[in-house]
């Protein structure tokens, strides 16, 4: 008997993984920043569906003030910094943690101890949609179109 796991390690194969809901976008989620910020991190999968904690929120909130209306790559200890000043402190550890999972997909990235947006090679760096496409949209769906093709050669092995 052929040992399939250790002749395909899977782990070795995975290199992100995305969690990406289908979400209606009504009116009103426009309204407010936190509104924005609370659809995205459910579309993007980092907030679960009924979680009530805001934690994420808030780092989001701090990545994007710093990224876009400061135009600066915030270090931990700044994006500390405003949390508290905006009465929104949370611990170095769950702070870490959040950070961490938008390196792991692609979305941020860490260099010098500063966090910024992860940007594509072909577009300005503070160009937010063109890093998005390239980190993001596009693994997403090359993984897309190569599930397709398993789907057809696992058609084609059955209909044999």
């Amino acid at each position: 008997m052929i040992n399939l796991s250790s002749e395909f390690p899977e782990a070795e194969l995975i290199r992100k993984t995305f969690m990406i809901r289908s979400m209606d976008l009504p009116p009103n989620i426009a309204m407010t920043k936190r509104s924005l910020l609370r659809w995205f991190a459910l579309a993007f999968g980092l907030l679960s569906a009924k979680e009530s904690r805001n934690t994420v929120i808030d780092v989001l909130d701090a990545l994007f003030s710093f990224q876009i209306a400061q135009k600066k790559e915030p270090t931990t200890n700044e994006l500390q910094l405003y949390l508290k000043e905006k009465k929104k402190p949370i611990s170095d550890k769950l702070l870490r943690y959040h950070l961490k999972r938008m390196i792991d997909v692609g979305m941020l990235q860490r260099k010098k101890m500063k966090y910024s947006f992860s940007h594509s090679p072909y577009a300005e760096k503070v160009d937010l949609i063109e890093g998005f496409r390239h980190n993001i949209k596009e693994p997403v769906n090359k993984s897309l179109d190569d599930i397709e093709a398993v789907l057809g050669k696992i058609k084609s092995n059955y209909s044999q």
